[in-house]
């Protein structure tokens, strides 16, 4: 961290070498030098009216003017040092732009580990909007807050784990620009969040002719969806599709396919043999497709595109605007139907296996037993009755929060079960982050829930923390309550905001007014939002630290609970799981800007 710290403060403090004046600047060059330094002093103020332009011009004038001069090493004294200064001073003030300074960094430097094909430890950083999400280690970047920053920790430590990965090492520019970016508030400064970075500067391309789709008629002997599609969408979409394709060819929908890249038409109906991506696949010696020959296409299915080609290239297909991977399965879209077909028995079933085989990878030494409930499979290190204590709490605080909370007629909470795992020690909880989740886990937290979609994953860990709660932690039943919460309303598997969960849990706990953690929870939650300079952030993830989202969260969701009670904060919940963008929830919701009702919640003091 004082890296990053003398990083940031290099660009305000300018420290000359030291050289030793054996010349002196006429007279007439050091009131000049003066002149231009007094020519800088309006720029603090001409950033804070957003006249940035203008300072820009004033900074290029006074850059221009000192090379003009071109004074010598051996004449550099006082006055030229302290016009450095002041320019440095001055070019530290001006707003770094995330389209324009920020994004080109990282689409060059970072793109290939967390893009659209590739997204390592579950963080995208192709456009603004994954940025926010940030990735399975936690928040990426707290704005105005470059020291306590992830981004800024893995790009300037040392060893493995610094960014890029098995890359070059960023340079201190480079770093310094995105530190100051992050100090500055972490602005976007482009057109669409969810557009890729550095999008909005980007010269657009003309749009191509339309193309004529010819549907299938049942005459063809080749069929496009099931002897094309899947291998061009296992082999071919990871270079050639998102905002950046290999050689302008983008074939995410059948349309685009037929568009052609940059060499012209790619594929040309009725003539492989004026079809490009024919000769690529099948004709040349050696075959150039797929490139570096990760994954060969078979010669069967090359011959299959040709003859479909020249059988006129039709379409048999639905929609020719609709993605080519909407036409091929995924592995997850076969792993939904297969969780689809199950029956309940086999689900629970399920569960017991998932149960068994996540307890090894986590303590296989340790010794377990089960309890078995209506919603839940309890399974742990702890003794047999502690887990049936359990087993009776949990089904009493699940029937609580249904009776709050109400599902469709019929419908269970989670398919198969919720799994309850329970550690006796708190290291084996911590091996759940470690080797399930591959993260750290914060101080004072005990338990977390994990929901998948189509309930493919659906628990909960806690570490038995005892029946006595202080300041510092809920007891082992409240604890419970709390993941149960969080479980119940992430059941849909959508991800939702940090604080949204654990606020929405320990509300839920069964944890009252008098309960001394809850007592606790404003003074903890007041530093961090001391630090929010921009009242819509609140409800963005990676606003707050790890151990800030709990305490955060509960006010939070208390206070929205008073702007239209449980209703409004299931319909704030749906929207989130629809669109997943916190401003447009709200607004959706409650009828008003984020930044308004974040202002209202602040102005409340969190009541």
């Amino acid at each position: 961290m004082r890296f990053i710290l003398t990083l940031l403060i290099s660009a305000v403090c300018f420290c000359a070498p030291a050289v030793p004046v054996t010349a002196a600047l006429p007279p007439e060059v050091r009131k000049e030098l003066s002149d231009l330094s007094s020519e800088l002093r309006p720029i603090i103020g001409m950033v804070r009216k957003k006249e940035i332009d203008e300072a820009k011009a004033i900074i290029q004038k006074v850059e221009d003017r000192i090379k003009e001069l071109a004074i010598a090493e051996d004449e550099k004294d006082r006055s030229f040092t302290s016009l450095q200064l002041a320019l440095a001073k001055s070019k530290n003030l001006i707003p770094v732009s995330f389209e324009a300074e920020v994004a080109p960094i990282i689409k060059g430097k970072c793109l290939g580990c967390h893009g659209e094909q590739r997204s390592s430890a579950n963080l995208r950083l192709d456009t603004y909007a994954y940025m926010g999400r940030g990735s399975q280690s936690g928040a990426l970047l707290l704005p105005r807050n470059p020291q306590r920053s992830l981004i800024m920790a893995r790009l300037t430590v040392d060893g493995a784990a610094r960014m890029p990965k098995g890359g070059e090492k960023l340079s201190d520019d480079e770093i310094g620009i995105i530190g100051r970016w992050i100090a500055g508030g972490a602005a976007f400064d482009g057109a669409d969040v969810t557009s890729m970075i550095g999008d909005s500067l980007a010269e657009k391309k003309p749009e191509k002719p339309p193309v004529k789709v010819v549907m299938a008629d049942g005459t063809e002997t080749v069929s496009f969806k099931d002897h094309v599609a899947p291998w061009m969408v296992n082999v071919c979409l990871g270079c050639h599709s998102g905002n950046n394709p290999r050689g302008g060819f983008n074939i995410t929908t059948f349309e685009q396919l037929l568009a052609g890249g940059d060499t012209g038409n790619t594929v040309v109906p009725g003539d492989p043999n004026g079809s490009y991506i024919v000769d690529l696949v099948l004709r040349q010696d050696p075959i150039k497709m797929p490139a570096g020959n990760q994954t060969q296409i078979k010669r069967s299915e090359a011959q299959a595109l040709e003859k479909w080609i020249k059988e006129g290239a039709h379409f048999d297909g639905t929609d020719p605007k609709a993605t080519l991977r909407s036409l091929v399965p995924t592995e997850a879209e076969i792993e939904a139907a297969k969780l689809a077909a199950m029956s309940d028995t086999e689900f629970a079933d399920r569960r017991k296996e998932q149960a068994a085989a996540h307890w090894k990878r986590v303590a296989p030494r340790e010794e377990t037993a089960s309890a078995t409930t209506e919603n839940l499979y309890v399974y742990g290190s702890v003794p047999q009755s502690r887990l049936d204590e359990i087993g009776v709490w949990g089904e009493e605080l699940v029937s609580s929060l249904a009776s709050k909370y109400k599902l469709p007629a019929g419908q269970k909470p989670w398919r198969g079960r919720l799994i309850v795992f329970v550690a006796k020690a708190r290291f084996d909880y911590e091996e759940f982050n470690t080797v399930l989740m591959n993260r750290r886990t914060p101080r004072g937290v005990s338990g977390h829930s994990v929901v998948t979609g189509n309930f493919n994953e659906s628990y909960i860990a806690m570490y038995d923390v005892g029946d006595t709660e202080s300041v510092d932690s809920l007891n082992a039943k409240q604890l419970l309550g709390s993941l149960l919460a969080q479980a119940y309303l992430s059941r849909s598997g959508a991800a939702l905001p940090d604080w949204l969960e654990q606020g929405f849990g320990l509300l839920e706990s069964g944890a009252g007014a008098e309960s001394l953690y809850i007592k606790s929870l404003p003074q903890k939650a007041g530093e961090a939002l001391s630090t929010v300079t921009n009242p819509a952030t609140l409800f963005d993830n990676g606003t707050f630290a790890p151990e800030e989202v709990g305490p955060v969260g509960y006010l939070l969701t208390k206070f929205l609970m008073t702007r239209g009670g449980v209703g409004k904060l299931s319909l704030f919940a749906q929207e989130m799981q629809t669109n997943r963008n916190a401003g447009r929830a709200v607004q959706a919701t409650y009828g008003q800007s984020a930044a308004i009702v974040g202002q209202a919640f602040l102005q409340s003091g969190g009541r």
